[in-house]
Formats: structure tokens, sequence, C-alpha cells
């Protein structure tokens, strides 16, 4: 019997009817997706024909430096040398090690990479003025008796002299490399010769103080060498018009390991007390803290050149990197970038 016989007998068997109603209920569901699949099909073809249609995406194309920037001010930060202090290897599970050697030999490396760095940026932008801000702590000093004799590489008057010469042989490499170098000076606390902080006649009772003028005398035929040494503990230097605030950090209330708290309430007092004068600030730079960090964008802790000897590593648990700081300045735009030294 053929299907349509099949379709219009009227006769049916229940099996028969039941399966004539399966056929029929399979040809609508055939119909059904013949028509989807054809509008699919229609679908498609009308989405490829309009993506065909788009205009290409036009090349990447930014303005290229000029090579023709306006000029950079750098200042390297210099801070925390502890010059004559002994850090031996065997009671630091030979994570770190300082000497006099290594000491001379971080100087020699920070002016080399100043230098570098300082070139990188001057293939954009003239570099032509340096400004060397010494944070203080050039010393270990005597603030901590207990230590003399075990924790130095040499007697306290011989290292005076010694930290002051290395640091006048250090200016006098950079000079060829800038017009003029502006030298700051603050002292830190272990150059004082008191057991407890004091706050009159602080640089006049402070022995970074003698390593600074034996420096002064050592570049003196250096005539694009300018000096900045002043009394007080902290003061403000001109950067293309930005006022930096340049301290050691004494001023801040010592609390805990890094007192970011007092730190940031001190500076905050500092801008009430100079406002409406010309000692306000745009940035801060400060040492003591022997590691690198920024605190609210302007306040800059600045990396210490001696790394972690036995009591950060000990008593605070800190393996402060050996670094010093390099920033750089625009007129418009300020403080654009900080580069620490790997020392």
């Amino acid at each position: 019997m053929k299907r349509d016989e099949f379709k219009n007998k009227f006769d049916l068997s229940p099996e028969e009817a039941s399966i004539r109603d399966y056929v029929v209920k399979l040809e609508r569901e055939n119909e059904v997706l013949k028509r989807q699949t054809g509008t699919d099909k229609r679908l498609f073809d009308y989405i490829k024909n309009e993506i065909k249609s788009f205009e290409p995406s036009p090349p990447v194309q930014y303005d290229k430096p000029s090579l023709a920037h306006d000029d950079l001010h750098v200042a390297l930060k210099l801070t925390d040398a502890h010059a004559e202090e002994i850090v031996r290897a065997e009671e630091m599970e030979g994570l770190a090690e300082y000497n006099w050697q290594i000491f001379t030999d971080r100087m020699a490396k920070t002016a080399q990479k100043t230098i570098e760095l300082v070139n990188i940026m001057r293939q954009a932008s003239n570099v032509p003025y340096l400004d060397v801000d010494n944070l203080g702590d050039w010393v270990t000093g005597k603030i901590l008796p207990q230590e003399e004799g075990w924790g130095t590489s040499m007697p306290f008057p011989v290292a005076v002299p010694r930290v002051g010469q290395e640091l006048g042989r250090f200016l006098v490499s950079l000079a060829p490399h800038f017009e003029k170098i502006r030298v700051n000076c603050l002292c830190g606390n272990h150059g004082r010769d008191s057991v407890r902080p004091v706050f009159k006649m602080t640089a006049d009772r402070n022995w970074d103080m003698s390593v600074y003028l034996i420096a002064q005398g050592y570049t003196e035929q250096c005539k694009n060498i300018e000096w900045n040494i002043p009394q007080s503990i902290m003061t403000v230097v001109d950067v293309m018009g930005w006022k930096c605030l340049l301290s050691h950090s004494m001023e801040v209330q010592m609390t805990h390991r890094t007192p970011y708290y007092p730190i940031e309430t001190t500076v905050d007092m500092e801008h009430k007390v100079r406002a409406g004068t010309d000692k306000d600030f745009d940035y801060v730079f400060m040492g003591h803290w022997h590691h690198y960090a920024v605190i609210d964008n302007s306040i800059i802790i600045c990396p210490c050149m001696i790394g972690p000897n036995q009591f950060s590593r000990f008593r605070l648990h800190r393996r402060s990197k050996p670094e010093q700081l390099l920033c750089f300045f625009t007129e418009k735009h300020g403080l654009i970038n900080q580069w620490p030294i790997a020392l």
C-alpha cells in the first residue's frame, strides 16, 4: 500500500491509526526544521555580507618623540652610607655584607649608573643640571658606644676625613657630565656627637658636617659645583619651580619600624607652619628609614646605601635593598620619574 493510500484509508486498525498520526507528526516537524534551516542560512549570509561591508581599521598612528622635549633637572639622593660600618657575611647567614671596600665600590657604581641613566633620558631631553642631595648618616658614628671597636672598620677620627675625600672624588667624577651641580647637605642622626638627639646647633655638633666641609674643599677647583650646607635639620630647595623639602627625618616621632602615620602627620604640620611663606613645599625627600617608599604620592622615603645590617636583619626583620634614588623633574610636570639605582 502506498503512503497516500495509507493516509486516506478510513477504516484503520488502531495500530495503523497510531502509525499514521506518527508519520503526520514527523512530516510537520520536518517542515518546521526545513524552514528554520533556511532562515538561519539566510541570516548567516546576511551577517557575512554586512561584515564584508565594514571599513577596515585604520593603521595605528601616534606622535613620535621629536627628541626636543623640555629640559630635565635630575636629583640624586645620597643617604645612609654608614661608611665605616662592618656587616659580616657570617653573621648574616650570607644574605648581606658591608665594609669600606664595598662602600667605595657602591659610590663608584652610583656615579656610573647616574651617568648611564641620565644619558638614556638625554635621548629625548637636555639634562644640564644635577642636584646631589645628601640626606645624612655618612658615618655610623659614636651614638652607640657599645658598637665602637666591634662594628666598625676604622677609628672614627680616621673615618671622617676618608669619607669626606670619597664624597669629593665622587662629585669630581660627575662634574664633567653636567653644566652645573648643586650639592645640598643635611646631617643625620648617626653623626651627632651626643647620645641623645639635640635640636640646637645640630649641624655644629654633627660629624656629617665635617664630611661635607672636607668634600667641599676637595672639589674647590670644580667651578661648576655649587654647595648648599644649611645649619637647619631640614631645608627647602627649588627644582625648576617645584619646592622640595629635604630632611634626614629626625623630626619624626619614632613609634615603630617605619612610622608612616607620624611621617604624614609631621609633613602636614610642616605645611601649616610654612603656609603663606616661600618655605612651603611640593615634595618631601627623607632618609633615615633605610628603604624606598612613597607616601601620598609626594612624600618619598629614600633607600639606603648600606643595605641590611645585623640590627635590621634580626631586630626589625627587614632586608633593605642597597640602593640610591635618582629623580627627574620638568618645569611643567614636576617630579616625573623615580629611578632606584640598585647597588
